[in-house]
């Protein structure tokens, strides 16, 4: 396996940790050709460890295509300015990311995610996880906006959310309720607006990606 690209994300990429918080890593590997082409490999596309330290890692053709699909978790990857390890092709990957994007996709798997969280969480007879996932839930759609609205987001909470955030993250109870349940609404109203006004915005450059691959994989 060749890492080409290993960034931190998680609680620490998203300013929301503290000392007790795990590292969590995610990145991209590269099979040899040889390997990629053989009739007689059977290569897993993605490899992971989880523990104290989660580390989950994507083959480049794989991740390319999640790329396009809107991924929330995958196109963090390329938006993480916490780089422990890195490339050429990671950097002309970055350089490039805005050619994954496709709107329609962003908007759906991104709703898509906070569904998921929101059906995680227990807010009323919270357990230990019920805090991870209401922060998953702000967090996703407020990167939703700002994708579709610039191709850009921060991996970083925003202001206006972060000092909120780090009591629900650190210091959950259902006193927070009434307060999380008005911030899921509004963010919900707040991508639909983003969403009608920037719903044809982006679409992936196919062309760039399949000739990125092929050249990259050749070169190496």
């Amino acid at each position: 396996m060749n890492t080409i690209l290993k960034v931190v994300v998680g609680s620490r990429l998203h300013g929301l940790h503290n000392e007790k918080s795990d590292y969590d890593y995610r990145g991209i590997f590269m099979h040899p050709l040889k390997e990629k082409l053989s009739p007689f490999k059977n290569l897993k596309n993605t490899q992971w460890i989880e523990g104290d330290v989660d580390n989950t890692a994507y083959e480049l053709t794989e991740f390319c295509k999640y790329a396009t699909k809107g991924n929330p978790t995958i196109l963090e990857i390329l938006w993480s300015n916490m780089v422990i390890e890195s490339s050429s092709i990671a950097d002309e990957l970055k350089a490039n990311r805005h050619k994954f994007l496709n709107s329609k996709a962003i908007f759906e798997a991104h709703k898509g995610y906070a569904h998921n969280q929101y059906n995680k969480m227990n807010l009323f007879e919270p357990d230990d996880r019920t805090p991870k996932f209401a922060v998953a839930y702000i967090r996703a759609l407020s990167q939703a906006k700002q994708l579709l609205a610039t191709g850009e987001f921060s991996p970083q909470i925003l202001p206006e959310d972060k000092d909120f955030l780090l009591e629900v993250k650190h210091n959950f109870n259902t006193s927070l309720v009434p307060e999380l349940s008005r911030r899921f609404s509004q963010s919900q109203i707040d991508l639909a607006n983003v969403w009608s006004e920037h719903h044809d915005k982006f679409e992936p450059d196919y062309e760039w990606i399949e000739d990125f691959i092929y050249r990259v994989y050749k070169e190496k």
